[in-house]
């Protein structure tokens, strides 16, 4: 049987006639694609020099770059174009991107036709894609800033507060003052007892978690790594996108870590998205040889200076089936788009975005970083397991999000205007009837092991989830449609209350301490009084026991290394946090897309020990010992 027209010319000894042979059988197959994409995908095609000969055997030029953005013709062209013209006049040309067009429609074409492609160039998809979006720059500018804001109104944190919202606010200020000078003694009494609520719902939360932890496997409900692996020609294209503002010493290991990644070299994209005026990280992305496949995109100056409007500034340039998200110093585990890819795979189309876990890596530098650590595990490795396995809503981390791309142009992709995008992607995924889940392959990041960086970080986490708490009660109606009651109470128990409950923490242990005292100096005291100060007593403590447990449980899953007796200084790390927290409170009102960016690099990678994660220390990829902070969690 002759071999199909778009590998037809290569017997000539360039690829192993057995390797034709093969190719030729499997494209014959349904759903396999052409046999020159096979050959591509199996290794044994090297693209470029497939699409120069392609170019050279139908009397049409190659070039490894697209045409000038700037000649373009159509001002509108579509990024899937398949061809574009260039120029005027006699310099006007027809680039063509052969891999878009379809190898065998390009072959079967000039075999009708021959000529047809005279003095034509051939050009890389991506090359063409690029020029295109060069030339479109403004138009996808304006919608990575305003397309969520235009299209999706009620779920941007643009506006920060509604005028209900403002109303009911207005409303419970005002009738909290006029309560308090008709009745301060009740009306203190009833609010302790209210802001109680919050703190013995985190503590029932917790305890929940805990016990669900029993009932999953250690290695998570994303463990893929069993399942079926399908043969490397039907590997779906994966979009790699990375923002990086001021990263500059980042580059080099970046690159080299994304390169480990275990896909196809020609089924993988890397987006490089710097912001236009970072010069320094520009030109060290410039220096280095940057492997196949690894793209270079500048996001032109604008407000809000944000990750997130990076991210929707260079989303429309993907192209894969899949996303991820990494940040500029992650060292992704190897096996994590593979593990992700045969989960997706395994589950319906509603499975719209995986988490991979994010372990710090230097958890003893120091007591914050430790700290820090220990809060990771218990977010990454014990409450986000338990979510998914409830189907409830995921605050996703900033990082190492794997996700479906249709799904996520479809839902809006990430709100610029809110500075832990990452939360919010994951409540508005669920309210728009998608879910999200987990993967055990991980990502090594460094927590920041310096008390100001830590703390700005923090502030910037803290005031994004403050904004996605005013996004997702603009409508409770809505929400409670959209979401079920019963995930709308966990919304608010997993994010809401732990905000508030953040937020009051001096307020209580203030509480505790006045009210130990009064009890000490004896004297009547009434029923109320000892009932709230018996509340506020077991909330206080039942707050860091069931934290203690859900820590201790994912340890023992894990056999983490580190030593319980750091659960002793949890209040002073919780006082920490309601600092950012009020912190953040203020910016909100100030300056609510301020992005505080976190430093990097900033441990000593000498004092940086074994991960001692245990299970997941099979994971630790080699040179993972100088990096970040990750996502965007605060501790519950």
């Amino acid at each position: 049987m002759p071999l199909p027209a778009d590998i037809s010319f290569l017997q000539d000894g360039a690829v192993a006639a057995h390797h034709l042979a093969e190719a030729a059988a499997l494209s014959r197959k349904p759903g396999q694609g052409c046999a020159s994409e096979i050959l591509i995908a199996r290794g044994h095609l090297d693209r470029d020099w497939y699409e120069a000969r392609l170019a050279d055997l139908l009397g049409a030029h190659h070039s490894r770059y697209g045409p000038d953005p700037q000649e373009l013709a159509d001002a509108n062209a579509s990024l899937d174009s398949a061809a574009i013209i260039a120029g005027a006049g006699k310099n006007r040309k027809l680039f063509v991107a052969p891999q878009t067009a379809g190898y065998l429609f390009v072959a079967e074409m000039v075999q009708k036709n021959p000529g047809c492609f005279a003095n034509a160039v051939f050009c890389s998809a991506m090359a063409l894609r690029l020029a295109i979006f060069e030339k479109r720059k403004p138009f996808f500018l304006d919608h990575a800033v305003h397309g969520l804001r235009r299209n999706k109104p009620h779920y941007s944190a643009f506006r920060r507060i509604t005028g209900r919202q403002a109303a009911w606010a207005s409303g419970m200020v005002a009738a909290t003052a006029l309560a308090l000078y008709l009745a301060p003694s009740i009306t203190l009494a009833f609010g302790g007892l209210l802001l109680s609520v919050f703190y013995l719902a985190i503590v029932l939360l917790r305890s929940m978690l805990v016990a669900l932890l029993d009932r999953i496997p250690a290695g998570g409900n994303g463990n893929a790594t069993g399942m079926h692996q399908p043969p490397p020609e039907v590997h779906p294209a994966y979009s790699i996108m990375v923002a990086l503002h001021d990263e500059a010493g980042q580059v080099g290991d970046l690159v080299a870590a994304l390169e480990k990644l275990d896909w196809p070299e020609t089924r993988r994209e890397v987006l490089l998205v710097c912001e236009e005026n970072d010069h320094e990280t520009i030109s060290a992305i410039r220096q280095i040889r940057l492997p196949n496949g690894f793209h270079l995109v500048a996001c032109p100056h604008a407000q809000p200076k944000t990750k997130p409007k990076a991210l929707a500034f260079a989303l429309p340039l993907c192209s894969g089936e899949y996303c991820v998200i990494y940040d500029a110093e992650d060292r992704p585990h190897p096996s994590q788009l593979r593990e992700a890819w045969t989960k997706f795979t395994h589950s319906d189309a509603r499975l719209a975005c995986l988490q991979a876990p994010l372990v710090i890596h230097n958890h003893r530098h120091n007591w914050l970083t430790t700290m820090f650590a220990m809060e990771y595990q218990a977010q990454f490795l014990g409450m986000l397991p338990a979510l998914e396995h409830l189907r409830a809503p995921i605050p996703l981390g900033g990082t190492s999000n794997h996700f479906r791309t249709g799904v996520l142009r479809e839902v809006g992709g990430w709100d610029p205007f809110n500075v832990t995008e990452d939360a919010d992607l994951g409540i508005r995924l669920a309210r728009s009837g998608y879910r999200c889940g987990t993967i055990s392959a991980p990502t090594f990041e460094e927590a920041p092991p310096v008390l100001d960086v830590w703390l700005k970080q923090r502030t910037r986490w803290l005031k994004g989830w403050l904004q996605t708490i005013l996004v997702h009660t603009r409508n409770p109606a809505g929400a409670r449609r959209e979401l079920g009651l019963g995930n709308v109470a966990m919304f608010h128990l997993v994010i809401t209350a732990i905000v508030i409950s953040m937020l009051i923490h001096p307020g209580f242990l203030v509480l505790t301490a006045v009210q130990a005292m009064s009890l000490g100096k004896g004297g009547h005291h009434g029923i109320a009084h000892l009932w709230i100060t018996g509340m506020t007593f077991f909330n206080l403590a039942a707050g860091y026991t069931t934290y203690a447990a859900l820590v201790i449980a994912v340890r023992q899953r894990s056999r983490w290394q580190v030593s319980g007796l750091y659960l002793l200084t949890l209040p002073a790390y919780w006082l920490l946090i309601s600092v950012a927290g009020w912190r953040a409170l203020f910016q909100l009102v100030t300056n609510p897309f301020k992005w505080e960016k976190t430093a990097h690099g900033l441990s000593n990678p000498s004092r940086n020990a074994n991960i001692g994660f245990g299970s997941l220390q099979a994971h630790q990829p080699a040179g993972s010992e100088n990096r970040k902070s990750g996502g965007g969690h605060a501790a519950p």
